[in-house]
């Protein structure tokens, strides 16, 4: 028997492998030596559970394994970033987190950022889960809507969870996608707007729904242009004036607010005046509403004089001896007052127009506009062409909408049918 066959007598006397998974030393190690290094092994990095947090924890407090991470996330609507946000050192488990912190902070960002309720929809949500080493790969994972399982996203945080441990940054990075809802939005407003036409006008309220989304963003409250719209917003399905009104509490007759009045009542409201309801109106700017309405009428009695005379005239008669109906003489050998006779009178007051912006670039989306509305590309040339007229003469869409005279355009080489529309359609 050789000596191999005989126990090293190196480990006589020497504790086999513990218990606890060491394995044997060549060095002596007592058994109170051994247990004392099992308990101090640490426990594996695991995720904090629902049932173990409570609002207010603070981090000391944390079990020592606990595998803290961070949550970039994004929202984007029709691809275009919304907001973006930060959550830092996340402790409960994501599937715990979602409900209890971060899809309410989602649902109050899009209540404040999308003015009107309804007009978007969740498409997909994408989450990746990342790691600052090189070594590992990320995790990539998508979801329709916002029906997110978590359970992948746990489990690769747990398998990071050595790497945490070292030292190294866990992250989840969340993208909400949203796309706008077009056909609900027509469902809901009974109408499909006109193509061209609702083009400028779109993007005005795109640009001051921005406006007021920044104000509120700051101030933290609701916007006052907001405020005073929605105030003023006509609740009346019978009410034909237009989208706005001020209701008089004494006769409840409706008066409609143009633009420029409303910007007066959301000046009236910076300077610190109370405008809870209707009744608190300021009497300067009840009396200015008397007013207009009292001129609008006197207009349209004077526009109904011109047509049928005035009260007193005498008409010349044309005496038939052959028995037809007899009728008023009218001179339509002149084309002018052919067309005056055929156009209509427009009571459409011009402060209906927005004209805050620069008059010339009205003109130009008032011509666009027409082209919009016609395919044959000579109509458009022509409705192009009396742009350019009114430009070159140096008028304006007021001034085009007071004159009332195809008969300008006719002379300057428009066709009739376009001349006629051109002056017709401003208060459109």
């Amino acid at each position: 028997m050789t000596t191999d066959s005989y126990p090293d007598e190196r480990y006589y006397g020497r504790t086999p492998a513990s218990s606890c998974g060491l394995s044997p030393s060549p060095d002596y190690h007592s058994e109170h030596d051994l247990e004392d290094l099992c308990q101090h092994e640490p426990e594996r990095p695991r995720l904090l559970q629902l049932s173990e947090w409570h609002d207010g924890m603070l981090s000391d407090e944390l079990p020592a394994n606990c595998i803290q991470y961070t949550i970039e996330w994004k929202v984007t609507v029709n691809k275009k970033v919304l907001s973006q946000d930060t959550e830092e050192d996340v402790v409960l488990t994501p599937s715990a987190y979602w409900p209890k912190t971060l899809k309410g902070k989602l649902e109050r960002l899009l209540e404040g950022k999308i003015p009107r309720k309804g007009r978007v929809r969740s498409d997909d949500t994408s989450i990746a889960v990342l790691v600052n080493d090189r070594s590992q790969r990320d995790l990539m994972k998508r979801f329709d809507h916002l029906d997110i399982d978590w359970t992948a996203v746990e489990k690769q945080l747990l398998k990071w969870g050595e790497l945490f441990r070292r030292g190294k940054k866990l992250r989840l990075s969340i993208a909400f996608k949203y796309i706008e809802d077009d056909s609900l939005h027509k469902i809901t407003s009974g109408r499909v707007e006109k193509r061209g036409r609702s083009s400028v006008t779109k993007r005005m309220l795109n640009e001051r729904d921005a406006q007021l989304d920044a104000e509120e963003n700051v101030s933290g409250q609701e916007s006052i242009w907001r405020g005073v719209y929605n105030l003023i917003r006509c609740p009346s399905s019978s009410c034909h004036l237009g989208p706005h009104c001020w209701q008089d509490p004494h006769g409840k007759k409706h008066y409609k607010l143009r633009s420029h009045q409303l910007k007066r009542l959301i000046a009236f409201v910076e300077k610190g005046g109370a405008l809870l309801s209707h009744e608190d109106v300021p009497d300067n700017f009840r009396e200015e509403l008397y007013m207009e309405e009292r001129h609008r009428l006197e207009s349209q009695q004077s526009q109904k004089n011109k047509m049928v005379g005035t009260p007193g005239s005498c008409q010349p008669i044309n005496i038939n001896f052959n028995g037809m109906q007899s009728s008023p003489q009218q001179d339509t050998s002149n084309p002018t007052t052919a067309l005056a006779m055929v156009l209509p009178p427009n009571d459409q007051v011009i402060e209906d127009l927005n004209l805050t912006r620069l008059r010339d670039e009205a003109v130009k989306d008032y011509g666009a506009w027409h082209e919009s509305n016609v395919g044959d590309e000579n109509l458009k040339a022509q409705f192009r062409q009396a742009c350019n007229v009114a430009l070159a003469n140096g008028l304006d869409l007021r001034l085009i909408h007071e004159d009332q005279d195809p008969s300008f355009f006719i002379d300057k080489g428009i066709v009739v049918g376009i001349a006629r529309q051109f002056v017709r359609d401003i208060g459109q």
